[in-house]
């Protein structure tokens, strides 16, 4: 399903659900104002039938001399009862006399009307008085009408019936509550019929409206993102015009971008320098082999020299591949206890009879132990100490502190050097960056020494950084954990 028609069949059942409540909450206010004007209307009419009654009792039952004057002629020659029975139907909007429970009592003459078939008597006797409601309102002179009411079913349909009671007498009036609530329905029903076509109407347009506002901001970005390419990874989606939630969206695809882009110049510039690196090794070893070609004498290879270029490659090579595992997360270790003191000793060692000029100072701790690999690890240190011994000014010394701090190993080596601004620093982890051409001083080398030195320290689950200090000195932090 696309996108767009799942949003546009959301929408549409999301208004039609709202219209759905609406109507239901309408119809559930309809039918409680509804009841409660019902109530009233039952009160007012008790206690006006119970007068009727009660004045016709009192005048010798003379029907004619208890109707309302404003009576027609035609119903004052009616009998009083049936003209009471069609007033009240037309009063309590009711459809006929079987829909409407009478009954009036005096305490003098008994009972003075109840309606024909139904013993109105017995239904009264069956109703439970704890479930009657007090209902209070005002006649036409301003008088309180106190009356209860209670709901009771009778012939399986709902009745809303209301007793009234006096010193002289009690009347009871109730109400098939199905004859107001089909009135109602048949209402409504009416109303339906024009207002679900217009609704529906409503709903399309509603959600076509939805619809739109939504795709229209993801069809503009995908305009903008159409537009980023391989060849072209720089261009960057426009934020300012877009909302707050796209904003979010729009600032992570950039960073994305942004991450991609380094990581293409990245591999850009690894491709070339490792071409180029390559490229100078492979020069001199076939120049050489063709020298020897030409002459035909095979006596005239120097095979040192041929010996240091294939070694040269072959390091170069080795460094690549496991530059290549690291970025791959793939660098395989075979862990073992390492003593650190031991491999550092065995190194400084090695430093001090290189060189006569080098003054070392060491402050290493014993017995310092780690899980790791012992192949990579003695490259990692080696690779920092060669660094050292390279551009260090050797008469100035070199510091080499090894110390357990908490949970990890801190091994701090610094040496003085010649001034090294903080850009240079921040570069000197990048491949094949060997420094600024008076740092170097011919020496030779590749540039991967310290980025490859990192890698193994974080493979395994350490770190090697540059510590800040003045310009002439250069500090290196490598934070191993210690074996557990």
């Amino acid at each position: 399903m696309k996108f767009r028609t799942r949003i546009f069949s959301i929408s549409i059942l999301t208004v039609s659900a709202v219209l759905v409540v609406i109507v239901s909450l309408s119809w559930s206010r309809i039918m409680k104002v509804e009841l409660e004007q019902l109530d009233a209307r039952l009160c007012m009419e008790e206690k006006r039938i119970m007068d009727f009654y009660l004045r016709k009792e009192r005048r010798g039952n003379n029907p004619l001399s208890t109707l309302p004057v404003a009576s027609n002629v035609a119903n004052a020659n009616a009998n009083a009862d049936d003209w009471l029975i069609n007033d009240l139907t037309q009063k309590l909007r009711i459809n006929s006399a079987n829909q409407l429970m009478l009954f009036v009592e005096s305490n003098e003459s008994g009972v003075l009307t109840q309606s024909d078939g139904v013993d109105v008597q017995a239904v009264i006797s069956t109703l439970n008085s704890k479930s009657e409601e007090q209902f209070t309102s005002a006649d036409r002179n301003g008088a309180t009408v106190l009356c209860h009411l209670v709901f009771f079913e009778h012939n399986k349909s709902q009745w809303r019936a209301s007793f009234y009671h006096t010193a002289q007498a009690q009347s009871f009036i109730a109400v098939d509550v199905s004859a107001t609530t089909n009135q109602l329905k048949s209402t409504l029903r009416e109303a339906l019929i024009v207002v679900i076509p217009f609704s529906l109407l409503l709903c399309v347009l509603g959600a076509w409206f939805i619809t739109s506002n939504i795709i229209r901001p993801i069809n503009r970005l995908q305009k903008s993102m159409n537009m980023v390419t391989k060849k072209d990874l720089s261009h960057r989606l426009p934020e300012h015009k877009a909302d707050q939630e796209f904003k979010i969206l729009i600032a992570a695809y950039n960073t994305m971008l942004e991450r991609l882009e380094d990581s293409f110049q990245q591999i850009s510039r690894f491709t070339a320098d490792a071409a180029h690196e390559l490229k100078t090794p492979l020069t001199v070893l076939r120049g050489k082999l063709e020298q020897a070609v030409i002459n035909e004498n095979v006596e005239q290879l120097d095979l040192n020299a041929i010996l240091d270029e294939v070694g040269h490659l072959s390091a170069i090579t080795r460094k690549l591949l496991l530059l290549s595992q690291a970025d791959a997360g793939s660098m395989a270790l075979h862990l073992e206890a390492i003593n650190i003191t031991d491999l550092l000793d065995e190194l400084t060692a090695d430093m001090e009879l290189l060189s006569d000029e080098l003054v070392l100072h060491c402050a290493i701790e014993q017995a310092l132990i780690i899980q790791g690999d012992a192949v990579l690890l003695r490259q990692l240190l080696n690779n920092v100490l060669v660094n050292v011994m390279r551009y260090s000014l050797h008469e100035k010394g070199v510091t080499i502190q090894a110390k357990q701090n908490g949970g990890q190993i801190d091994v701090l080596i610094s040496n003085f050097c010649l001034p090294m601004s903080d850009a240079v620093r921040v570069k000197l982890f990048e491949r094949f960056y060997r420094g600024e051409p008076e740092h170097m001083q011919g020496l030779s080398g590749s540039g991967l020494g310290l980025s490859l030195a990192r890698e193994i320290a974080r493979a395994h689950d350490g770190d090697l950084i540059i510590e800040a200090s003045d310009k002439e000195l250069f500090t290196l932090r490598l934070s191993l954990p210690i074996a557990k």
